[in-house]
């Protein structure tokens, strides 16, 4: 809550909410902008003012949203809870022009009627604002948690924070920014070898991979609902804003990252995207199906991929696809390593058509499925058979 005429002075908390099982790349992300943080289930709890917010809202790549906690007491009766909502200065967390949708649970407490509870505070809050909270141009969203008469109020300060704004070209399945971010960072990737998506999509992950290699700060091309606030340090933001430009690389002599789909209506997509983002010199983006696809002359090197399946994509001929992968990586992609996610109550069957050993190495959640970070326990070998090999080479494809 504000204290004086700036609220520049307060020490505010934080939760950076996160897929489940990926709570420590979070964590590992705050520490490398010299935040310590809590690791719960869920998120991170951080503190910090007005910098470490913004730049937590910059440089977070797995979080999915940022919470400012506005308030916590004891509550009993509906009568407490509208007395202590209306010592919360709502005036400067809501802007004009947004509307309020309040997210309410309760867990074993006296006010257990979720419905009633956003009912009071909806009542509380448009009378403080005198306007309906109901109507506005933009989404705000509060965030209220009772557990055990425990009331905890939220802001959610970023807006989906894996939006990072870029995305033009569109397509089906379409895994979320920061799940393709920790994939890549799960894979032990670090810019300097071949990176190979043969799954691209519209480009999540070789966009992902290109903001880490650039180090291009994912928040740089977003704007945030705290933007709004009457007190928004709007001269900092944009030092931090530039600060991040500065430390942006120029791209290699060459592409390292390289994307292909089947299709050519994602191949496309991807190109769009990447130039939206503007790192397209940083990734070779062609045409190529499957059995085709062959790595790039340098290596080894990294495949990192969200393959299609069953519930996110209709085809009929799945199996032949997850045995012409695992084929291809025997034969082609020796001392590589790869990364992919996969469905959890699948994986063994894909070992065995893939002909594989992967390792789970967390359990997520995408798409309302719980999925697997998969990952070839040791680098891939080739197959016995010498008659198999193919001789490795820059396959550029259809489109190239």
């Amino acid at each position: 809550m504000f204290r004086g005429s700036s609220p520049g002075e307060v020490i505010w908390e934080f939760l950076a909410v996160s897929p489940p099982g990926l709570e420590g790349f979070v964590a590992q992300e705050l520490r490398a902008l010299g935040l310590s943080g809590k690791v719960i289930e869920g998120g991170v709890l951080f503190q910090g003012g007005w910098r470490e917010m913004l730049q937590a809202h910059l440089w977070l790549r797995v979080a999915s949203r940022i919470l400012l906690r506005l308030a916590r007491f004891k509550v009993k009766t509906f009568a407490e809870l509208k007395g202590r909502a209306r010592k919360i200065p709502w005036e400067c967390w809501i802007p004009e022009g947004f509307r309020v949708r309040l997210r309410v649970t309760s867990y074993r407490s006296r006010l257990y009627h979720e419905r009633a509870i956003q009912e009071r505070l909806e009542e509380v809050i448009s009378h403080r604002l005198q306007r309906s909270i109901r109507e506005g141009k933009e989404d705000l969203v509060l965030v209220v948690r009772l557990v055990k008469d425990l009331c905890t109020v939220s802001i959610e300060t970023s807006g989906d924070l894996f939006r990072r704004g870029y995305k033009v070209g569109h397509g089906p399945a379409v895994l979320r920014e920061n799940l393709a971010a920790a994939l890549v960072l799960a894979s032990g990737w670090r810019g300097d070898q071949p990176l190979v998506d043969p799954f691209c999509g519209t480009g999540t992950i070789p966009a992902e991979a290109a903001m880490l290699a650039a180090g291009r700060a994912p928040g740089l091309l977003r704007r945030f609902p705290f933007q709004s606030w009457p007190y928004f340090p709007r001269d900092l933001w944009e030092d931090l804003r530039e600060e991040a430009r500065a430390r942006e690389k120029p791209p290699p002599d060459r592409p390292l990252i390289f994307a292909t789909d089947a299709l050519e209506k994602m191949v496309v997509a991807t190109r769009k995207n990447l130039e939206a983002l503007g790192l397209a010199e940083w990734v070779k983006v062609f045409r190529c199906d499957i059995g085709d696809l062959r790595p790039p002359e340098i290596g080894p090197g990294y495949l990192v991929t969200d393959p299609p399946y069953g519930r996110r994509l209709h085809t009929r001929s799945l199996a032949t696809l997850y045995r012409t992968l695992g084929r291809v990586l025997q034969e082609r992609f020796s001392g590589w390593q790869a990364t992919l996610i996969f469905p959890a109550r699948r994986v063994e069957t894909f070992k065995v058509l893939t002909g594989i050993p992967w390792k789970t190495i967390l359990i997520t959640e995408h798409g309302g499925l719980r999925c697997a970070f998969l990952n070839n326990e040791e680098a891939l070998s080739p197959l016995k058979d010498p008659e198999k090999k193919v001789k490795c080479g820059v396959h550029s494809g259809e489109g190239a």
